[in-house]
């Protein structure tokens, strides 16, 4: 089912949580040439509580969250004795400062703020740190588990309200901007919980600008506006439903369930910031795997951005 003004689908798994990010879009893909029958892309592909980091929703399709902000707070899906985004727990009978967190899946709940929670918004952080939440009352480690010896992945995120970027703040030392874009999702009911920001690096596709290890180069608008983000890594073909369960120089095309990943490329007759050369470049770098060409193309991501399928239509 096609649709409009839908939100980029993207997700990452942690501890019980999905985490949905999603960007304002009203992308949608068209095969280029011998067909009208539209090819719905996942990167506009309607807000959904997902499965997997590229999960979908088994078709059902979930309302955004309010947007409202009522006084900096208050537009949460889940709601019970404190808010979120305010973080109105009074102190304890013995003084203790309390912060509010997610009780279960339906309420919120004030708890003991606690020594380890030192890290400011922004900062790197470790989601699967042992010692607990590393991050400040009201902030929650998001990203990917980090590897015994590897790189610090997550980064401690403010709950906030859509459309209220300035709660984010900055990351801690890389001083990128945050934006509130990402919505974490119970993992079992795929009920949606609260927003959160995201701290991305800017990239270029096709390898051009690349990304860490394990991350995907993600367009996301017509100007060619391109972010890093946790990939979950899955190869040319293989089925997808979230933006970013591919691994980088591929987008998940489809619609819910049935989108496999595909090579991205540089569309033949059209003007980019590119070298033409790209055209030629092997698959991820502005080419094709054998047997596919360059002929999909999404209205709203530039022009010359496109993804291959087989030449025989498929």
């Amino acid at each position: 089912m096609l649709m409009k003004l839908r939100h980029l689908r993207l997700l990452q798994r942690r501890s019980g949580l999905l985490l949905v990010a999603f960007f304002a879009a009203d992308i949608v893909g068209a095969m280029v040439a011998c067909t009208s029958s539209p090819d719905p892309a996942t990167p506009g592909g309607s807000f959904e509580a997902g499965t997997t980091d590229a999960g979908g929703g088994k078709d059902q399709v979930s309302p955004p969250i309010d947007s409202g902000r009522d006084a900096g707070g208050h537009c949460t899906t889940v709601k019970g004795p404190c808010d979120l985004v305010l973080q109105d727990c009074p102190d304890t009978s013995k003084g203790k400062k309390q912060e509010c967190i997610v009780s279960g899946t339906s309420s919120t709940r004030c708890v003991e703020v606690q020594g380890s929670q030192q890290l400011g918004a922004g900062h790197s952080c470790c989601p699967n740190n042992a010692g607990g939440n590393s991050c400040l009352p009201g902030l929650t480690c998001v990203g990917n588990a980090c590897a015994d010896g590897g790189p610090v992945t997550g980064r401690c995120s403010p709950v906030c309200c859509v459309g209220d970027d300035q709660a984010c703040g900055k990351s801690d030392p890389e001083g990128i901007s945050g934006a509130c874009d990402i919505t974490l999702v119970d993992s079992t009911t795929k009920t949606p919980l609260y927003n959160a920001c995201t701290y991305r690096e800017r990239c270029k596709p096709f390898k051009q600008g690349p990304c860490k290890e394990d991350q995907i180069c993600l367009v996301e608008d017509k100007a060619g506006t391109a972010s890093c983000l946790d990939s979950e890594g899955k190869l040319n073909r293989q089925s997808c439903s979230f933006a970013n369960q591919c691994g980088d120089g591929l987008i998940c095309s489809g619609s819910g369930d049935a989108g496999i990943c595909r090579t991205t490329c540089l569309l033949p007759n059209t003007v980019s910031p590119f070298d033409a050369s790209l055209e030629q470049a092997g698959p991820g770098k502005g080419g094709c795997p054998v047997n596919e060409v360059c002929r999909i193309s999404f209205t709203n991501l530039p022009a010359w951005y496109g993804a291959c399928a087989y030449t025989d239509g498929g």
